[in-house]
């Protein structure tokens, strides 16, 4: 039998309005392991924790467990698809590329697991409608966060060197953690120094002893954004709003802090440019497999280079953005998809979409309700300061209290709308790839090209010049099929011009494919000169 692992997920919303239970949970994907001959060896549960973000100990545990070869994982049972995640950077950027590398099926024990095209674009669209229910369910909880912002409390986790308690009437509070704001100081100090590079005092940190909750090491990008947090002066910032009436005390100085953001704006380095690149954060060095990052060059052209921060023999070759899209282009020209199986994807859209359309209506009828309400409060206050029944103080009191809360309630209907608009952005992209996917990339923005290659491919690699897209074994049968029904016409042709012209040819594909002109990446023959620059 084949080694499986099930991850089981509850957010403490989720469990005490819907039932979704740790042991239902479990029960069920135990269940789908015995049908399909499947043997359990460990279970990951997080309890209480929202699927916004990896952010999680247990999801953690098992991303590490799965990248383990001597654990030899073949499958990650779920429940169902937004157990795992609801972050559609998070899936695609993290959790499928790391179950595609080591070969480990992702299966729900409630949902379709099938291994073709439309099975691979519907659970891009579960995800997309996971995301979409989570950003719903955010935008009715930001106005009692700004609630709390506006007393003093920051509304979110305590950042390290901080932690959250209970008061005694049950009130949540933040205060000095005394086993971390040391780290905190120190780290805010070292840096203010000028002896110290981010890398150096992440290493420092960590030889003193700088620990994650969990016993891992902090990473350099954490030990950035520690050190950018005003949090740490005394006062918190939300929604881009400075609150200066923070409870919580301050662990630094407001100087020490801006002597900081100075060094971090060093004028001797390549600021970042105020501009959004196509393919950051989704091409690998083939060296040490750092992240490609993106440069403006001139104010027009854009280069795309090795950062090097693994370290490894980088020759840190550039390559024009161009000439990436040609590269990305020519292969979708290969992918073609069958109009039956564009017919099931529409089908399955027009499901969701129901599901979609019922779910938002009946979240904006309430606030809508809500809103009601609190204008036929105002109305009727009024009427009772025209008749003299109430005085003009309460009256003002009273109607501001009303009017703020309204105006909440309206802007989580703007939030709303907001997002069905994103949920018909990203079903477009879909329904325009199965159109046409070369068409659709090559018309299309940086969101609607970030998709199409997140449909396509499973790695996408730079290395001596070379630019290499492995596509996903569907895509990959797809391209190699069209491109021999297309080698097989022109063949054809060659022979039938040779005929005609009393002269014999050779230009079979193999030969074609074999020779000095052409490389192949997946297999599949493409112009040197679109690799090579």
């Amino acid at each position: 039998m084949e080694k499986a692992v099930i991850y089981a997920r509850v957010s403490s919303e989720e469990q005490a309005k819907h039932g979704f239970s740790i042991e239902n949970q479990k029960r069920q994907c135990e269940e789908f392991a015995e049908r399909n001959g499947y043997y359990v060896i460990k279970t990951f549960v997080d309890e209480g924790k929202s699927a916004k973000n990896l952010d999680r100990p247990e999801i953690q545990d098992l991303m590490a467990y799965c990248g383990k070869k001597k654990n030899d994982v073949q499958a990650v049972i779920i429940w169902r698809l937004d157990r795992i995640s609801r972050n559609n950077e998070d899936y695609h950027g993290a959790l499928r590329p790391l179950f595609e590398r080591k070969g480990i099926k992702l299966l729900s024990a409630t949902e379709a697991n099938v291994n073709t095209i439309e099975g691979d674009l519907m659970r891009n669209i579960g995800m997309s409608f996971a995301e979409y229910e989570r950003k719903v369910i955010g935008v009715r909880t930001l106005a009692g966060l700004r609630q709390k912002a506006e007393q003093g409390e920051y509304p979110h986790k305590a950042p390290i060197g901080y932690k959250n308690i209970s008061r005694e009437d049950g009130s949540k509070t933040t205060v000095i953690d005394e086993n971390y704001a040391f780290y905190v100081k120190q780290a805010f100090n070292l840096y203010d120094s000028g002896m110290y590079s981010l890398r150096r005092l992440t290493e420092k940190l960590y030889q003193d002893g700088l620990r994650s909750k969990t016993g891992k090491r902090i990473p350099k990008t954490s030990v950035e954004k520690m050190l950018k947090n005003i949090f740490y002066t005394g006062v918190f910032k939300f929604e881009d709003k400075i609150y200066e009436n923070a409870k919580h005390t301050p662990i630094i100085s407001k100087e020490l802090f801006y002597r900081v953001q100075d060094r971090l704006i060093d004028p001797n380095k390549t600021r970042k440019q105020n501009y959004d690149f196509a393919y950051t954060g989704m091409i690998r060095c083939g060296y040490c497999g750092c992240l490609l990052t993106a440069e403006l060059k001139k104010g027009k052209y854009i280069y795309y280079h090795c950062t090097g921060n693994k370290g490894g023999n980088c020759k840190r070759d550039y390559i024009n953005e161009v000439k990436i899209d040609k590269l990305i282009s020519e292969i979708l020209k290969l992918i073609i998809i069958p109009q039956e199986i564009r017919k099931k994807i529409s089908n399955e859209l027009k499901i969701v979409h129901e599901k979609k359309n019922g779910y938002s209506k009946d979240v904006k009828a309430s606030i809508i309700k809500q809103i009601q309400v609190l204008e036929n409060r105002i109305e009727e206050a009024f009427t009772l300061k025209l008749d003299g029944n109430i005085t003009h103080d309460f009256w003002k009191s009273q109607n501001d209290k009303w009017q703020t809360e309204k105006d909440k309630l309206k802007i989580q209907l703007y939030e709303i709308d907001k997002l069905d608009k994103e949920f018909y952005e990203k079903a477009d992209i879909l329904l325009g790839f199965t159109d046409n996917a070369y068409e659709y990339f090559s018309k299309g923005n940086i969101k609607q090209k970030r998709k199409i290659l997140e449909i396509i491919s499973e790695e996408i690699t730079y290395k001596d010049k070379n630019f290499n897209i492995k596509l996903k074994p569907i895509f990959q049968t797809i391209a190699e099929n069209q491109y021999n029904l297309a080698q097989n016409f022109a063949n054809n042709r060659t022979l039938e011009i040779g005929i005609i012209k009393g002269v014999e040819t050779d230009s079979t594909p193999n030969n074609r494919k074999n020779s000095p002109g052409w490389t192949r990446t997946n297999n599949l023959p493409v112009n040197s000169r679109l690799l090579r620059h």
